[in-house]
């Protein structure tokens, strides 16, 4: 089977220039980037998250009349469709059990989806939360952009309109997610919390989220327990997400390796590492990334002691492969051009 990296793009349907969903050539060995070989038309995929099965996948369709759908984007294959709950779709993830979806709708909700046999079918529910923050522009009421499962029984929701992270307890057997939150955790004003990511071992793990709106990495330690896992207190004084000046409005985080973090930098356009120690996340490099607006990351690890990142730079209409070695030396570069690209995933197909 041959390696690919599927592409979500922002079609007109939200300014964009792409086309849906779009395919890539992607060599196993070197991590390069190549041709194009498959494009799968579709209004603003604009995450996509790996459903199973090779080569099939979920997206979230960021429009008015919010969606996500399963496909088979080589063969241009829907395999199922639900409403996501809400406007603006912009962040989908995966239950570990595989057949529960959970749909951040910026426009203010979170879209619980069943997906027997890996295929979203239907929504099943919907959570609102009341609420806004100090900035006037964009922190009016509730915008959540991403909701995630930390482990089976418990749900993550960041909430940039609110400046807060809400626990929800997850019953994988009914599919079903406690409406009310049983805990909620407010970030610092003006945070707008983004994008989270859990590194470290059962029993001393760490949750790590960027601030799109204060240029932040906040951390905070996850608490094992027998019911799911809750938050601890958040670092007083979150670490800065790179060192280059603002404005830098973070996006994506994502495991580098075990102790490491990286952070897409939009503005800045920059890529930054951070070293996790004592669960605390702080920023020691920047890594240029010679593109515009870098929104989301993909790492896959390579041979040879090589790590490989894939960025999806929206306003220079690239995709842009990175192989750091273990010294975090850019030591190779490909590029790929795909119109308004949002996300990426690697898949088998």
């Amino acid at each position: 089977m041959r390696e690919l990296l599927a592409v979500g793009c922002w079609t007109a349907a939200t300014g964009g220039r792409g086309s849906g969903v779009v395919l890539l050539a992607r060599d196993p060995v070197t991590g390069r980037l190549g041709e194009q070989v498959a494009e799968d038309p579709c209004d603003s995929p604009s995450f996509l998250a790996a459903a199973g099965a090779p080569g099939v996948l979920h997206a979230a369709h960021e429009v008015d009349d919010g969606a996500v759908s399963t496909r088979r984007p080589g063969a241009r294959e829907v395999l199922g469709r639900a409403p996501s709950g809400g406007p603006a779709p912009c962040h989908v993830a995966v239950h570990p059990g595989g057949e529960l979806l959970a749909v951040a709708d910026y426009g203010g909700a979170v879209g619980i989806v069943a997906a027997p046999g890996g295929i979203a079918r239907e929504l099943v529910q919907v959570l609102t939360a009341p609420g806004s923050g100090p900035r006037a522009d964009r922190q009016e009421s509730s915008h959540p952009h991403s909701a995630t499962f930390p482990d089976p029984v418990t749900l993550l929701v960041a909430d940039l309109g609110t400046d807060e992270l809400r626990v929800h307890r997850v019953d994988p057997a009914a599919r079903r997610v406690g409406t009310r939150p049983v805990q909620v955790v407010r970030t610092p004003p003006g945070c707008g919390p983004r994008h989270a990511a859990v590194t470290g071992t059962p029993g001393s793990r760490a949750v790590h989220v960027t601030g799109e709106l204060d240029a932040t990495v906040l951390s905070l330690p996850l608490l094992d327990g027998p019911a799911g896992a809750r938050l601890g207190a958040p670092v007083a004084h979150p670490a800065l997400s790179g060192s280059a000046a603002p404005p830098v409005h973070p996006g994506e985080v994502a495991v580098l390796a075990p102790g490491r973090l990286v952070v897409t930098n939009r503005g800045a356009d920059v890529l930054t590492v951070h070293e996790v120690a004592g669960g605390v996340a702080r920023p020691v490099l920047d890594v240029p990334l010679g593109a515009r607006n870098p929104r989301h990351v993909r790492v896959v690890a390579g041979s040879g002691g090589r790590t490989h990142l894939y960025v999806s730079a929206q306003d220079s209409d690239a995709v842009v492969h990175l192989a750091l070695d273990a010294d975090l030396a850019v030591v190779d570069r490909s590029c790929a051009e795909v119109a308004s690209p949002t996300c990426v995933l690697p898949l088998v197909g």
